[in-house]
């Protein structure tokens, strides 16, 4: 499996505001009372070197001063103008690192002064749009999070610092920290959510990434990556191939743990992304055949059948599932027999034949179910369903000579009831089924030969012929 490549990189571009930028002066302030005098002698320096645009003199002076008395709020605002004075000064001379630098040790004395934020965002931009040799990309991506900090609002501190972090994550991917590539693409989509370049990166990153945590035997957290890679782009096959490969080997993983109901749904997502995948399906098949047999799941009859169902759609042939199934309805079939609801038990029964029609304990167990639901039919004087019943019975059971027998005495006592109406060719066509099936029995060959007897047509009557007169 080889790393995915980048598209061209996106290259920053910066909108510069343009300010005029001016010197603020302070006063000199000859109120010493609250300062040593060491203190008060360096800030008198300090101040002098201001008024006279020795910046670099004036902040060394003014450090002093503010060491030596640091609550003093004089010394703090006037090291402010200093610092801002001098950024100011190296911004117009090119020197954006260092400008930037004194103009952020300026915000920090005084954060609230609104010309030095001002100064600050402007001389932070200089300073992002610098070679990387005078100001680093990490030092850039500091100065424009720290614009949004003073201006969360702003749409192209956003987009450069977002462009910033594109390239800062790219570049990292190439050294081969994967990692590092996800979290700084991750921040840069953030700020910039509409890039589709940006998208396209970070769906790469995310992708090599789970190349590695995948190598690493790290199977949900690979998964995870190229879901989240997918949702960039969700029309890539490489990674809808892998994703797919990776959720199965992910499902084989928690079935092996015994988490078969998080396996299940791994596999179904993989087969949605591969349409027909052999190995996936048999497993999702497997799966299925597992939840359903297994007896500490707390799942219902209907659900276990279910599951078991499903399996064979998947893998309609395998023998295991097809008993499996075949058993589990034997088993509740016997249970609700036993318990005297014969038509529940003659439906999983039947059902259980239907899946393993060669299974002879079944085949045995369904015809005892019918020949006891067909007498019960009998004894309530229902014999055409005793019948139906004891036919089916027989075809479960042809060699039970129970069955034949009772068949043959509910075909008798249809017959005859035909008999009682009048129906001499029903009863004899009943009783003659009788007397095939059990030919040796003396009460249905009586019945039959009465029965045969009754629909013989009678001669009729021949009236006397008269005799013939003699003609003369």
């Amino acid at each position: 499996m080889f790393p995915k490549t980048y598209a061209q990189l996106v290259k920053a571009a910066f909108l510069v505001a343009t300010l005029a930028f001016g010197h603020v002066i302070i006063p000199v302030s000859v109120d010493s009372s609250a300062a040593s005098a060491e203190a008060e002698n360096a800030f008198f320096t300090g101040s002098h070197f201001l008024s006279t645009g020795n910046f670099p003199g004036a902040v060394e002076a003014l450090e002093k001063a503010l060491e030596l008395d640091s609550g003093n709020a004089k010394y703090r605002q006037v090291l402010a103008v200093a610092y801002n004075n001098l950024g100011l000064k190296m911004n117009r001379e090119g020197s954006y690192g260092e400008a930037v630098r004194a103009l952020s040790h300026a915000l920090n004395l005084a954060p609230e002064d609104k010309d030095i934020r001002s100064n600050f965002i402007t001389a932070a931009f200089h300073a992002a749009n610098a070679p990387d040799d005078k100001v680093t990309p990490a030092e850039k991506a500091d100065l424009l999070r720290r614009v949004l900090e003073i201006q969360p609002d702003s749409p192209a501190t956003k987009k450069a610092l977002a462009a910033l972090l594109n390239n800062a994550g790219v570049a990292k991917g190439r050294k081969g920290d994967r990692a590092g590539e996800v979290t700084t693409l991750e921040e840069a989509a953030q700020l910039d959510p509409t890039n589709n370049q940006l998208k396209r990166n970070l769906a790469t990153a995310y992708y090599n990434l789970s190349i590695n945590r995948g190598k690493n035997g790290d199977f949900a957290q690979e998964v995870e990556l190229l879901r989240k890679a997918r949702k960039l782009e969700s029309k890539d096959k490489m990674i809808i191939e892998n994703l797919a490969k990776a959720l199965s080997n992910l499902g084989v993983l928690k079935g092996k743990e015994g988490d078969i109901t998080s396996q299940i749904a791994l596999l179904k997502e993989s087969l949605e992304l591969a349409h027909g995948d052999a190995t996936t399906t048999k497993n999702l098949a497997a799966a299925y055949n597992n939840q359903g047999i297994a007896d500490n799941t707390g799942a219902s009859f209907s659900d276990r059948i279910s599951m078991l169902e499903e399996s064979l759609k998947l893998d309609p042939k395998n023998q295991a599932t097809i008993t499996n199934l075949a058993n589990l309805l034997l088993r509740e079939g016997v249970k609700e027999f036993k318990e005297g609801r014969h038509p529940q038990a003659i439906e999983l029964l039947e059902r259980a034949a239907k899946a393993d029609p060669h299974n002879k304990s079944i085949q045995s167990n369904l015809a005892a179910a019918y020949h006891n639901e067909a007498i019960r039919r009998g004894e309530e004087g229902k014999h055409l369903e005793e019948i139906r019943l004891l036919q089916k019975a027989g075809a479960a059971a042809p060699s039970n000579t129970e069955i034949k027998e009772d068949l043959a005495l509910a075909y008798n006592d249809y017959g005859v009831s035909f008999g009682r109406k009048g129906d001499h060719k029903q009863e004899i066509l009943y009783l003659s089924r009788a007397a095939k099936l059990l030919p040796g029995n003396r009460i249905i060959q009586e019945n039959l030969d009465r029965a045969k007897q009754k629909n013989e047509p009678k001669e009729p009557k021949k009236e006397p012929t008269p005799a013939k007169k003699k003609t003369r």
